[in-house]
């Protein structure tokens, strides 16, 4: 079965992609959630946690992370999110065969707003705050995936309808159902 797997530029959607496809019954994994986790026990922000994991263990540190926790979990419809790189890619391919990437995309301005009223201790405090973020995350291959991309949304001036139902469209594509 393919697995799903959702990425972008921080604020550009791809939690709201996540929790759509949650709605529609889908197990999803936040590879976020793994990188802020070694970051608390390391004592260090995830930013700098996502960088030091990287240089310590391979590009696939955090790919490697998630599917040891998929492979204990039952069968079912799966969605990651939160790709940052072509290697991260290349190890869901290898272990699931077949992965369906979703690109989510917005401008800078909607992104910063977005992320400042999240409320996350590693939001940006400013727009340069988020340009270096990006930086980083380009720097880790996430401008690769975009190539890689079977579906890219654009995830400015939709409504939450508009984005359910391009949501649910690619579902039925990927997997015949919505």
């Amino acid at each position: 079965m393919p697995i799903l797997c959702i990425t972008g530029l921080p604020g550009s959607g791809k939690s709201t992609v996540s929790g759509i496809l949650a709605e529609m019954g889908f197990r999803v994994i936040v590879m976020g959630d793994y990188v802020r986790r070694e970051a608390e026990k390391m004592g260090i922000s995830s930013g700098e946690a996502a960088t030091r994991l990287r240089l310590m263990y391979g590009s696939r540190i955090i790919a490697r992370l998630v599917l040891e926790d998929l492979r204990r979990l039952s069968n079912g419809r799966v969605a990651v999110e939160g790709l940052r790189s072509r290697e991260e890619y290349e190890a869901f391919r290898e272990e699931y065969g077949e992965v369906k990437l979703i690109f989510t995309v917005a401008s800078l301005g909607v992104r910063f707003r977005r992320l400042a009223s999240r409320g996350r201790p590693d939001d940006p405090k400013s727009i340069m705050d988020l340009m270096a973020r990006d930086y980083r995350e380009l720097a880790f291959g996430l401008g690769d995936l975009i190539g890689l991309a079977d579906y890219v949304i654009v995830n400015e001036g939709l409504s939450m309808e508009d984005l359910r139902s391009r949501v649910a469209l690619i579902v039925r594509e990927v997997y015949g159902e919505a």
